[in-house]
């Protein structure tokens, strides 16, 4: 800012000079040519007078002298001329006192005519000497800014060059900071809860810190109380449920007893229920250890276009009562992951296709790496998902209006997508016109699925 003020200041002086000098060359231009004029003008008066004799022609000298005398005043007092120069208008201004006062005394002009003469030999070459010194000033002037400005230049390149550096480490610093508190905010909103949060730099970010801290211990002591809820509520559920079950199995075998029409519809609707019940809880169970599957994921080398064919070989069967194909294009691609749960993302994803994929469909299947990721989407001809299901889809025990007339509880997408997690991936729903298509896509190797430190 200070280089900046400086070099404007300084600009503005120069150019005030800058205009100075050019007023005065011209005004040294103007009074110059004045100058001779009057002397001129001067000459011929005298002249006149000389032949004449009459008080006409010596008013007009004496008017035309009295213009002289002011503008070799005015000349005199032009900036920067020498003392030598000074001098010379003063003793040419005495000259002409002199034989002037002669003509008034005597009546005689010869004296005047003479010292006139010899004024525009002598103003002539004082004139050519001032514009001579006042040309020199101005171009070694001119030399002097051009100088200055160049060193200005300079001095304000290397003050934007400063400025540009330091509004870089700025911004370097403030997006390091900015990003450690990026990534604490996407740490908890993937849930990902161990790693603690201690956030460096100035005292707000810190402050923000601490809360974050605070709220991933509130939000881990939530979960854990969540599972451990869940654990004892299902393990509380499973034996009466299967005392039901088994009860409801012996009437319908009537082991007590014939049974009406009525009463084996009743029967019929216990075990239903009783099994939709089992398999609600077995899911609950599947959900809470799925969001806890990064722990327990034990990763190795696995074939993912061999896992997928395997899993597929398990599908032909249900899909194959319907009349279901498959259309796959799956690359040679080796991935670190776990076993279990990659099996676990592919049957579900493969399973809720077949489910909505109506009679003779067909579900496309393709595998396909690039670089360090690959990508496993499944594509049906089903009703597909509609717009605002899309938000929720992949929340638990969600089920659309479209999808309520088939069966299921609404947790296959979302353990897939727990699973997926877990691998540092992605589980994503892919616009299309028709049908449903979701996309895994999942790290090759296992460095990724550590949690990076923050720089």
């Amino acid at each position: 800012m200070l280089v900046a003020s400086g070099y404007v200041f300084t600009l503005q002086t120069l150019n005030s000079h800058y205009r100075a000098a050019i007023e005065h060359a011209s005004l040294s231009s103007r009074l110059s040519g004045e100058l001779e004029e009057d002397l001129l003008h001067m000459e011929r008066n005298l002249r006149r007078y000389m032949v004449l004799k009459d008080a006409e022609s010596l008013n007009d000298y004496v008017t035309v002298r009295a213009e002289w005398q002011g503008h070799v005043g005015a000349f005199s007092r032009l900036p920067p001329l020498p003392e030598a120069i000074l001098n010379e208008f003063q003793a040419q201004l005495a000259m002409e006192n002199e034989a002037f006062a002669v003509l008034k005394n005597t009546g005689s002009a010869q004296r005047l005519h003479v010292v006139i003469d010899e004024l525009k030999l002598r103003s002539q070459n004082s004139l050519d000497e001032a514009k001579l010194i006042l040309d020199r000033e101005q171009e070694q002037f001119l030399k002097d800014s051009e100088v200055l400005s160049t060193r200005l230049m300079l001095a304000a390149g290397s003050s934007v060059m400063i400025a540009l550096c330091c509004l870089w480490a700025i911004r370097k610093l403030l997006a390091r900071l900015i990003g450690r508190f990026e990534r604490a905010l996407l740490r908890l909103g993937k849930g990902d809860l161990k790693q603690a949060i201690e956030l460096d730099g100035p005292g707000d970010l810190r402050w923000l810190g601490r809360w974050l801290e605070w709220l991933r211990k509130r939000l881990l002591s939530l979960e854990e109380g969540r599972a451990q809820v869940l654990r004892h509520v299902s393990h509380e559920l499973k034996t009466p449920l299967a005392a039901m079950h088994e009860g409801a199995s012996l009437l319908a075998e009537e082991v007590s007893g014939p049974l009406t029409t009525d009463q084996r519809r009743i029967v019929s609707i216990l075990q239903s229920n009783s099994r939709r019940l089992q398999d609600l809880i077995e899911g609950l169970l599947r959900l809470q250890q799925a969001g806890h599957a990064a722990e327990r994921i034990g990763f190795e080398a696995v074939r993912f276009d061999f896992l997928i064919e395997h899993v597929l070989e398990t599908c032909r069967l249900i899909a194959g009562e319907r009349r279901i194909q498959f259309q796959c294009v799956l690359s040679k691609t080796e991935i670190v992951a776990g076993r279990e749960a990659l099996m676990t993302i592919v049957h579900n994803l493969l399973s809720n296709a077949i489910k909505f994929s109506p009679d003779d469909g067909c579900v496309f299947i393709t595998l396909v790496q690039d670089e360090d990721r690959v990508s496993f989407d499944v594509i049906d001809q089903g009703p597909g998902i509609p717009e605002q299901d899309k938000t929720q889809i992949f929340e638990p025990f969600y089920r659309s209006l479209a999808s309520r007339h088939v069966a299921g509880i609404g947790l296959g997408l979302a353990i897939a997508r727990e699973f997926v997690l877990a691998h540092r991936g992605e589980l994503l729903l892919i616009d299309s016109p028709s049908g449903a298509h979701f996309r895994v896509v999942l790290p090759l190797s296992a460095p990724y699925l550590r949690v990076q430190p923050d720089a």
